[in-house]
């Protein structure tokens, strides 16, 4: 098993499975994004009721500025950063990831490149991150873990646990009748 000897029985992640499902009710929303609104609205100029042109246009340029503002690393660069910061050799870490060269030259080399899910994760495992900077990273390429999908959960698990061994991970996937994190397992 290499460098992290433990495993999760099927029984240990059937009960965290258990524990943390949570079906999706379909009421999430942006907060976030209906409190720039709010703001938006407040801010604008008092104009004339009739130009409702005039409030649109400064309501979405407003929203955009606001937006801009926040703008953070890209999955791509936030990898290389997390890299970096632990010290690692990006090499070390794509092949812990279980991932190809070809593949993480184009992530390294396109700093808006989008990876799979799937990809994401295996790079999060192979950094050995939280659960917290993992949703981080994941995000940043447009996903997230949810509580609502047994596979996600099955990752959770693993993450909370703190094992890190992708090749585990691709076995129990497999197990539960799920695509492997990564195709080589």
């Amino acid at each position: 098993m290499g460098e992290n000897e433990q495993t999760l029985s099927k029984q240990e992640i059937d009960e965290y499975i258990r524990l943390n499902y949570r079906p999706d009710d379909g009421e999430a929303s942006d907060k976030g994004f209906l409190e720039i609104l709010k703001g938006a609205k407040k801010n604008l100029p008092r104009r004339r009721e009739f130009d409702s042109t005039y409030a649109t246009s400064d309501t979405l340029q407003y929203l955009l500025d606001k937006i801009r503002s926040k703008v953070e690393l890209t999955f791509s660069e936030k990898l290389m950063e997390l890299i970096s910061k632990k010290g690692k050799k990006p090499a070390e870490i794509y092949k812990k990831a279980n991932v190809d060269r070809a593949l993480f030259s184009k992530i390294k080399g396109d700093k808006n490149y989008h990876p799979t899910k799937s990809t994401a994760l295996a790079f999060a495992i192979a950094l050995h991150l939280s659960l917290e900077e993992t949703q981080d990273l994941i995000g940043r390429a447009g996903y997230a873990l949810s509580n609502s999908i047994n596979r996600d959960l099955i990752v959770r698990c693993y993450i909370e646990s703190r094992i890190y061994n992708i090749f585990d991970i691709n076995e129990k996937l497999v197990d539960y009748g799920y695509d492997p994190l990564t195709n080589k397992y």
